[in-house]
């Protein structure tokens, strides 16, 4: 195994928060966690409430298996990049769920910021997914 570099607990942290912070959105939305729910209108959260399941099922394999994804990228488990994978591949699904086809879409649900945000996520697990690629290709996870 290679040494770890400089950045190695740098970017696992920010994966680490980034996916925790989705798993307490997903969480919390699904145990109707009122002091969550009270950040969104009651449009908001009943669009979330109502989504079809499949959708649902991509929202919680993009936070959970992410969070999954980057604990396993920390412990240097050579199938990391697997697991974010299966977590970038969700959080696409969703995005483009929710940017075209749901009904209302998320632009005029929620706004620019929420469709950005969006979108940020689905940058985010690409590049975190293609860091833990690199990790593996260059021996410092094996």
């Amino acid at each position: 195994m290679h040494p770890t570099p400089w950045h190695f607990w740098i970017v696992v942290t920010l994966g680490v928060v980034w996916h925790l912070i989705g798993v307490v959105d997903y969480t919390s939305i699904q145990y109707d966690w009122q002091p969550w729910l009270t950040m969104m209108s009651g449009r908001q959260a009943a669009f979330v409430q109502t989504m079809p399941d499949w959708v649902d099922g991509a929202w919680a394999l993009s936070a959970w298996v992410g969070l999954l994804g980057v604990l396993l990228l920390a412990a240097r488990v050579s199938f990391a990049p697997v697991i974010l994978a299966v977590s970038m591949f969700a959080t696409f699904v969703v995005a483009v769920w929710l940017s075209l086809f749901s009904n209302p879409p998320v632009l005029q649900l929620a706004g620019w910021p929420a469709l950005a945000t969006l979108w940020i996520a689905v940058v985010f697990t690409v590049l975190l997914w293609l860091y833990a690629r690199d990790m593996h290709k260059s021996g410092v996870i094996a």
